[in-house]
């Protein structure tokens, strides 16, 4: 069998979980972190012949996909903004479009100035990691209520040569200081469970529930807290800056409006959907 039939053949064996699309991004990853060979070279044609090792290992790991293990999970990492991070079951697996909050982020400030931020419910540690990476002046802090995951960022943060000073932190009922932050950011559990018939197996079995999931009569709890947070929390003409659920996003700007915060502005992801939410103090 040669290198392209390999892959098509790659692709073939998940399609029947994932769409094209995903299918065609894994099996990129299967050649290049499974089988430790240029993708470039199988898009060719131009791979050797799989040793009974790499053969071996490619079943096993077609087999735990089909089981419905998320490919990050097989392999422990994925990449965000360019930098690799280590994921497991105790944090959210980074989507592609949140790098778009990173971007948002970096925008707010011209290059000679020094924020300083906080990044709540950071899980893998992600986005304060990337903002950080990008912006090494920046004085970063990061949150989470799960010792996991905070234990995952921080080791994200090590291997990323970024220093980041975390800490254990209820965005529902521990308080911030007064008037220290120029920009908090957050991607806060925003998935309703009325969503969940919509979701994929390998989300819902593999990924922290803690961290993705909010009540239905409740859906904006934690954008509630975190409206509360920086009225005191952020400095004079501070920002506020979150990922949103799309289904929810005009009662989430009206929340904002309510408190008080102005330049409240919606910002689309890749997909066109409103994700993020940017306002200020």
């Amino acid at each position: 069998m040669n290198s392209l039939s390999l892959l098509n053949n790659i692709v073939a064996s998940i399609t029947d979980i994932y769409d094209r699309r995903e299918a065609q991004a894994i099996a990129k990853i299967l050649i290049e972190d499974i089988l430790h060979q240029s993708y470039t070279k199988a898009l060719a044609g131009l791979l050797p012949e799989l040793t009974k090792e790499q053969t071996l290992a490619l079943n096993t790991t077609i087999k735990r996909l089909k089981n419905n293990e998320p490919i990050q999970h097989i392999i422990g990492h994925t990449y965000f903004c360019g930098l690799k991070i280590k994921v497991d079951k105790s944090v959210l697996i980074p989507r592609p479009e949140t790098e778009e909050l990173v971007d948002i982020a970096t925008r707010l400030f011209s290059p000679n100035e020094t924020p300083t931020i906080m990044d709540t419910s950071t899980g893998s540690g992600c986005i304060a990691i990337a903002m950080k990476h990008s912006r090494p002046k920046w004085d970063i802090a990061a949150s989470d209520i799960s010792d996991p995951a905070l234990e995952t960022a921080k080791t994200n943060a090590t291997q990323n040569n970024t220093e980041i000073a975390f800490s254990h932190f209820n965005l529902l009922t521990d308080t911030l200081e007064n008037n220290l932050y120029d920009l908090i950011t957050s991607n806060p559990p925003y998935v309703m469970k009325k969503e969940i018939s919509t979701m994929k197996p390998n989300v819902l079995e593999h990924e922290p529930h803690l961290a993705l999931f909010v009540d239905d009569n409740n859906p904006l709890i934690f954008y509630d807290a975190l409206a509360h947070h920086g009225k005191t929390a952020l400095k004079s003409n501070g920002f506020l800056l979150m990922e949103i659920n799309h289904l929810l996003a005009s009662e989430t700007k009206k929340l904002f409006d309510n408190y008080g915060y102005h330049n409240t502005t919606l910002f689309n992801d890749c997909f066109d959907k409103p994700r993020f939410i940017l306002c200020q103090k």
